[in-house]
């Protein structure tokens, strides 16, 4: 039986480890033949360093006083091959009890021992890995919750070093309360039945502060399935923690304000166009409540003929291509009655850029529709009703200049200007209305700023002493439009003389405060402007408190304000009452300011001055100047 078996060497050996019987599986696992290996040392099976060592004889001494020996290490084959070999020696001895020799037994566990060697090294290098970790506090614990391993992420975030906390419950983390509640050996019972568990909550340091942990506890099985234990991986998020707990509040805020905003309708849409949020300024314009609003399409606020033609859907699409609409047009409310709506729908993405929704904002506008309809009215009639009869007047003053009576000529001069101011306002009354109604269209070109306010003041030179107008010598380049600047400067001019005394001076001049742009100011030594109008004093028809019964449209500066910005302009206001007004223009320059030659001094009508080629937007983004002007 022995002889035949070939999964283990099976060898005697005589007192002095002589080879004396030899089976197969010695034949298999050493390469040496009966007759080969029977009457040689055994100590042939050795490494060179072992028999150095005399491990061979030790083995047999030890198997001799303790009847056998086991031991594990490398063994050679006959072709100089090693192997990882068990061997088990066991002395023999006869019914006397003298010894008669060993049997030894040898199992190759080559592989097994490449596996274990294996094994041993990557439980090495995780030990290394885990043990090396400061992110996480990585941790093994028994099948009790006692801590059995510690890394260095574990001391960096709960404080303890290893000799303080292995042997100690892992409940040492959690907060008294929790403590009291059971929480840790809930999570334990969790993470057996269930494999894991993961619990986001307050944990204490050694030092009693607390920080937010991110717990992950995975239970841990042998082979056999049974618990030994559980890994426990926990990761500090208190900055994280602090950061969405200040989100959700200021998002809470956010949703607080919004719901309680009253002037405005402000919305949230789903990618569909569906509501999703609804507050109080939407319930005050469109007369639905919350509950009546939401989940139903935004469609609902459109016209019959505005759905018809798919308008809602095509804003959402603009939105979605653009990031922005804006619409200005009639919507409904829930009791059909129709209200003046200034829409801005404004596209929301995700994180990954995903589109989220649409922002929805609407403003009622209703008054302010109804004030431009009934201005738009106003300057028809004025224009239809006044504009015929000045006409007239004009023509009988000319018939009448044809008399040889020169008081009468006088008298007929002066009814003659009357009748231009009185043309001259509805001219203002016209321009501004075609202003707003976004008729004019301006052509813009590098043009010389004091060409154009010496032609402006030359054309004025009727209505008053020219010398009274101080113009900077400087060839002023700015991109405008030479028709609207000339208008702008005479408005301007004409505004200053008005409110300042006849002896006084109005100076114009020119400065560069910035690059790419370019300032001219007009300023008067007149009476000033009311403080509490400076904020006011360019909208249309305000005159301003120390202006009210000086007549006028109150359309000056508006118009002003309107042309400039149609030249991408901006224009500004400085005042101080008894002192006087600066009103100052801003436009965009690439040229450099500088005093002008003789013969560019020379006045020019404004049809030298007027347009050139380059067409530019008025979309107007240039920034405030430094000064500003008197009432129009």
């Amino acid at each position: 039986m022995v002889a035949h078996v070939s999964d283990y060497a099976i060898i005697g050996l005589d007192p002095e480890g002589t080879i004396t019987s030899w089976n197969l599986g010695a034949e298999k696992l050493k390469q040496y033949t009966r007759e080969e290996a029977i009457g040689r040392s055994f100590s042939m099976f050795y490494p060179e360093e072992d028999r150095r060592d005399g491990l061979p004889l030790t083995l047999l001494t030890q198997a001799l006083d303790d009847g056998r020996v086991e031991h594990l290490g490398w063994r050679v084959r006959k072709d100089g091959t090693r192997f990882w070999g068990d061997v088990i020696i066991t002395a023999l001895h006869d019914e006397a009890g003298v010894h008669t020799g060993f049997v030894k037994v040898t199992r190759d566990l080559t592989e097994q021992h490449h596996l274990e060697t294996a094994l041993k090294s990557s439980e090495e290098r995780l030990r290394l890995l885990v043990g090396q970790v400061v992110d996480y506090a990585i941790i093994a614990l028994d099948p009790q919750g006692i801590i059995l391993t510690w890394n260095l992420g574990a001391e960096r975030v709960k404080g303890y070093t290893a000799e303080e906390i292995i042997g100690r419950s892992f409940a040492t983390f959690y907060p008294e309360e929790d403590r009291r509640d059971g929480l840790p050996m809930k999570l334990l019972t969790e993470a057996r039945e269930q494999g894991r568990v993961e619990h986001l909550g307050w944990r204490v340091r050694k030092d009693g502060t607390r920080f937010w942990g991110d717990v992950v506890i995975t239970a841990l099985h042998d082979e056999g399935g049974t618990l030994t234990g559980y890994a426990k991986v926990t990761r500090d998020l208190t900055e994280q923690h602090a950061l969405e707990t200040a989100l959700r509040s200021s998002e809470e805020r956010l949703r607080l304000l919004v719901g309680q905003v009253v002037d405005y309708a402000i919305i949230a849409l789903d990618p569909q166009g569906v509501i999703e949020t609804w507050n109080l300024g939407a319930e005050r314009v469109k007369g639905y409540t919350a509950d009546e609003a939401i989940g139903r399409s935004f469609a609902m606020f459109y016209t019959e003929e505005d759905r018809r033609r798919g308008l809602p859907l095509e804003l959402l699409s603009i939105a979605k291509e653009r990031g922005r609409v804006e619409h200005t047009g009639w919507r409904v409310r829930k009791d059909g009655s129709r209200f003046w709506g200034d829409v801005v729908i404004t596209a929301l993405h995700d994180e990954g850029g995903k589109l989220a929704g649409f922002a929805k904002v609407t403003r009622d506008r209703t008054d302010l529709k109804a004030l431009e309809d009934a201005q738009d009215a106003f300057y028809a009639t004025f224009k239809h009703d006044f504009r015929t009869p000045v006409t007239a007047i004009k023509g009988f003053v000319d018939a009448i200049r044809h008399a040889d009576d020169e008081t009468r000529a006088h008298l007929i001069d002066r009814v003659e200007s009357s009748a231009d101011r009185l043309l001259g306002m509805v001219e203002d009354l016209v321009e501004f209305a075609s202003q707003r109604a976004g008729q004019a269209t301006l052509v813009l070109a590098d043009i010389d700023l004091a060409d154009v306010a010496r032609s402006a003041v030359h054309d004025l030179s009727s209505h008053f002493d020219p010398a009274r107008v101080q113009i900077a010598d400087d060839v002023a380049l700015a991109t405008a439009n030479g028709v609207a600047m000339h208008r702008v400067v005479t408005n301007l001019v004409l505004n200053a003389l008005k409110y300042s005394p006849p002896d006084s001076v109005v100076d114009i001049t020119f400065d560069r405060a910035r690059a790419g742009f370019l300032q001219m100011s007009v300023r008067d030594r007149g009476r000033g402007i009311d403080p509490r109008d400076l904020d006011v004093i360019f909208d249309e028809f305000v005159r301003g408190r120390m202006a009210e019964d000086d007549g006028g449209t109150g359309l000056g500066l508006a118009s002003v304000r309107e042309l400039v910005r149609q030249m991408n302009g901006h224009v500004s206001i400085q005042s101080e009452v008894g002192v006087g007004t600066t009103v100052t223009v801003e436009l965009r320059s690439q040229a450099s300011l500088k005093p002008s030659a003789p013969s560019q001094r020379s006045g020019s009508t404004s049809d030298e001055v007027g347009e050139s080629p380059p067409v530019v937007d008025g979309s107007g983004d240039s920034a405030a100047a430094s000064t500003g002007h008197c009432p129009g």
